[in-house]
């Protein structure tokens, strides 16, 4: 398990799922480390599934999201993971910054939106 003041991050085994928690808006090296040690929670439990709980969530820099498109997506790939959830309410403030991520993971993934952990599991 890892966590700061930005996110919290840990594998459920019971569920096979590595959940990555967004406590506050994060930037650069604040957003990226716990990224990457999500990233490494999935190379280890190949075929995990990633729930993103982005409830507190927050637009990202363009810095952020080049990264995100050209690093961690391609080697989340690598990593074996096909499902990608995101825990949001049902209308976001940040529905701009989900619909740009889940068009990019969309090619590559499958995304499920939910309320609720139990309802991203239901629905895999």
């Amino acid at each position: 398990m890892f966590e700061s003041e930005y996110a919290k991050c840990e594998y459920i085994a019971k569920d096979n799922v590595v959940l990555h928690v967004w406590k506050k808006e994060a930037h650069f090296d604040d957003y990226r480390n716990p990224v990457i040690v999500s990233l490494e929670m999935l190379r280890e439990h190949k075929g995990s599934i990633f729930v993103v709980d982005a409830r507190n969530g927050f637009e990202d820099v363009k810095e952020d999201v080049e990264w995100g498109f050209s690093y961690f997506l391609p080697q989340l790939k690598k990593a074996g993971c096909s499902t990608w959830g995101f825990i949001l309410p049902k209308l976001s403030n940040i529905e701009g910054e989900i619909d740009l991520w889940s068009r990019e993971i969309e090619k590559n993934f499958r995304v499920i939106r939910a309320e609720s952990y139990e309802e991203v599991l239901a629905k895999c």
